[in-house]
């Protein structure tokens, strides 16, 4: 307890730094921190009386009533983020046939990148002078050996240079050298992996196995969009199931690959966006809906997933996650999302959310998405012909 506590005057050690959403989502818990000694796991293993001395020492307390166990009621757990006004339209819960219809992998687009290439799009990013100093700056470095006319070539269609320099300089901190050398490594990656080619494929020819298993034991699908134009991405990780897709000769390596056609999916909804509506939208929100999470997952394959999915999205899709929404979450997510809140930037923590029951994350969603582009077991009025 007291190395713990002491951990509250530490900065971020490397363990913690290494989480990724998908981490937190499924349940992994660091088995150390480097920088106070303080074994979080061993909190989580001894039990309700470990959880509850880890929640004094973290000045996280459950709430009178609420459950501290993996297997009970958590609906009342606080929200890690406050929700907000009650439902439009009644909720339901849709039958496995009408999910499964829903689950079909991200929609592609007619569109190829050599479409961008007619006019470049530009739009107002709001920049203060000395961020806009900085994108100057990063164009004149790249422009010299012609590396930014690899970068025109990447853009997705609808998306602006700016956009893109201003998305690597956002996550380097407005420093125009290391968003170069991101932005350098990132063009050297394409090359290998080919995402442009990886958008076009279905996910069973990347993953050499039938759609159907993929879309009942690895959903991810686009539902609409959020009030701000922002597409809405959902994956139900609570149906993940990786022993039958392992079994079916799927590699971790594959699945990663599944993930970058995901996520280029991702990236053209949000060009294409930004050219419908003639400003930038150069992220997205994300739900990941943990309900039915299955422990058996918490194997060494599932694991090497997630620090994978957290190296691309970290590495090639930067600042492409406006806002994460993890939902249904099980009490243990949701109370080391509380103990290590403290550890996060003040910016990481405000894009994500944790909530456990319907009516905390239904007012939560429906603040930020108009009922009419979610279906009902998502708390909306959307029908499957709308």
């Amino acid at each position: 307890l007291k190395t713990a506590q002491a951990g509250r005057r530490t900065s971020t050690c490397a363990c913690t730094a290494a989480l990724s959403p998908q981490m937190v989502a499924l349940g992994w818990w660091p088995s150390c921190c480097a920088s106070t000694g303080a074994h979080i796991e061993t909190f989580e293993s001894a039990g309700d009386e470990g959880r509850q001395l880890a929640a004094k020492a973290m000045d996280v307390v459950p709430s009178e009533g609420s459950s501290t166990t993996r297997g009970g009621d958590e609906s009342d757990l606080t929200p890690f983020t406050p929700g907000a006004d009650d439902t439009e339209c009644g909720g339901g819960v849709a039958d496995d046939d009408a999910r499964a219809d829903a689950t079909s992998a991200l929609p592609a687009s007619s569109a190829s990148n050599s479409g961008a290439a007619n006019e470049e799009p530009v739009y107002d990013l709001g920049l203060a002078s000395a961020e806009h100093e900085a994108l100057s700056a990063l164009r004149r470095s790249l422009e010299h050996d012609g590396a930014l006319q690899e970068v025109r070539a990447a853009l997705v269609p609808g998306e602006s240079l700016d956009s893109c320099l201003a998305r690597f300089l956002k996550i380097s901190g407005w420093r125009p050298k290391p968003a170069e050398k991101m932005l350098r490594a990132h063009l050297a990656w394409r090359k290998v992996e080919r995402p442009a080619e990886l958008f076009e494929m279905s996910g069973g020819e990347i993953c050499g196995c039938p759609d159907e298993l993929l879309e009942r034991y690895m959903p991810t699908w686009h539902e609409g969009f959020d009030k701000t134009g922002r597409p809405v991405v959902f994956s139900h990780y609570g149906k993940f199931r990786f022993k039958p897709v392992l079994d079916a000769g799927v590699t971790v390596e594959r699945i990663l690959r599944l993930h970058v056609r995901n996520s280029e999916r991702t990236a053209r909804l949000c060009g294409e966006q930004s050219r419908r509506l003639g400003r930038d939208i150069p992220n997205a929100l994300i739900i990941l809906d943990t309900e039915g999470w299955d422990p058996s997952n918490l194997r060494k394959a599932a694991l090497d997933w997630a620090k994978g999915i957290a190296r691309i999205d970290q590495e090639h899709y930067v600042e492409r996650m406006g806002h994460l929404m993890i939902i249904n979450a099980p009490s243990s997510v949701h109370f080391f999302m509380k103990a290590i809140s403290w550890l996060l930037p003040e910016r990481t923590r405000h894009q994500v959310q944790v909530f456990a029951g319907r009516e905390q994350w239904i007012p939560a969603l429906l603040e930020r998405v108009d009922a009419d582009q979610l279906p009902p077991e998502y708390g909306g009025c959307k029908t499957p012909a709308s």
